[in-house]
């Protein structure tokens, strides 16, 4: 059988060479040129992806990224008010796309394919690109994030939906931080909860998936109630380009920079305000909400957020289009109807993501984040 990929994040690239495993013939198609840099800096990596990139040989335990051994909950003065123990390991987006963009063969990853539509028939699918280029497959799956082509033809009346709030992001150099700063924060996730938010940091490894002491980036992520009208000023960038879902690094409007880090001097303690002011790039992510009824038709399938998106608290966006991936390789293998795996994937996915949406809105409750 021959698979088409279309997006080469995390997602297709996990579902590529689970399926090349199987012995299944596959090529992903992406629209990017160069590398993919992903917005959202830091990442939970979650066992099970961590188990599989071990067991694969994709990467050994000790590069995953930064551990946080003690999580510490501050106050209002910015002191550790309560710690316990933690496990959990951060990385970047980055850093794990590198080590499966690697991987998987160059020969069989086609950069600068945008796709314009998907048609089927007689038993076989088509890829339509932007640069007039057609490819045909036995199956197209669709990894191409929350504004997927593919899933205009299999759901073209879904599309995301603004939750209620947002989340400024920044990264600082761990060379920019004093001795006392990188102490207090190293090996911990810190989270500085008050009323209506919260702000939560953490260490991952370097611009170049630097581990060591001193190359290190802090990572911090602050969410803020936006009504949509302050959603609409705060996604003017600098250039008075009307943004839609983010506001990349560098393009905040000086306005706009202004009131984070006047908000930061009145909500937040001296360590956590210094941290946003110091912060060269930051950026703005808008939360959203997006599930399919069903994710796939005929001979298309879609996964990760081209399917479904999930809150960021759940710390389960990237596990979740791994998990998507991986067990539809395996349906894919044990049933030898297209059909019938196909169905059954989706039966067993669209109530995992149901649960995880569930999930994810009740954590953002519990902080009086988002529309109530």
């Amino acid at each position: 059988m021959k698979i088409i990929i279309i997006g080469g994040s995390i997602g297709g690239l996990c579902a590529a060479i689970a399926l090349a495993d199987e012995g299944f013939e596959v090529e992903i198609y992406e629209r990017s040129l160069g590398d993919m840099k992903d917005r959202g800096a830091g990442l939970v990596i979650q066992p099970d992806m961590m188990e599989y990139l071990m067991e694969r040989g994709i990467a050994p335990k000790a590069v995953f990224g930064v551990p946080a051994t003690q999580r510490q909950v501050l106050d209002s003065n910015g002191h550790a008010v309560l710690t316990y123990p933690n496990d959990t390991i951060f990385t970047s987006w980055n850093y794990i796309w590198k080590q499966l963009k690697n991987f998987f063969p160059s020969s069989k990853y086609f950069s600068g394919y945008e796709l314009d539509s998907v048609e089927e028939e007689q038993g076989k699918v088509t890829a339509i690109f932007k640069n007039g280029e057609v490819k045909t497959a036995d199956l197209i799956i669709g990894a191409d994030g929350f504004n997927s082509v593919v899933r205009n033809h299999i759901a073209p009346n879904i599309h995301p939906k603004y939750a209620g709030y947002v989340a400024y992001r920044g990264l600082i150099a761990e060379q920019d931080l004093t001795k006392e700063e990188v102490d207090f924060f190293a090996d911990k996730f810190s989270i500085y909860p008050y009323a209506g938010s919260h702000l939560l940091c953490y260490l991952v490894p370097g611009p170049n998936g630097e581990l060591n002491k001193g190359n290190r980036l802090y990572n911090w992520v602050w969410y803020q109630n936006k009504t949509p009208l302050e959603l609409a000023e705060l996604l003017t960038d600098k250039n008075g380009q009307k943004r839609e879902y983010t506001v990349p690094a560098g393009y905040l409007s000086s306005k706009n920079r202004q009131e984070l880090n006047t908000l930061a001097d009145h909500e937040l303690p001296a360590i956590l305000s210094n941290r946003v002011r110091q912060t060269i790039n930051p950026f703005v992510q808008v939360m959203l909400d997006m599930k399919t009824p069903q994710m796939y038709k005929g001979r298309v399938v879609i996964l990760g957020d081209a399917a479904s998106l999930v809150r960021p608290h759940t710390a389960s966006g990237t596990a979740k289009a791994y998990r998507d991936a991986i067990t539809l390789a395996m349906s894919l293998q044990e049933n030898e109807d297209l059909e019938t795996a196909l169905q059954k994937w989706n039966e067993h996915q669209t109530r995992h993501a149901t649960a995880l949406d569930i999930h994810g809105k009740q954590l953002a409750a519990q902080s009086g984040l988002g529309f109530k």
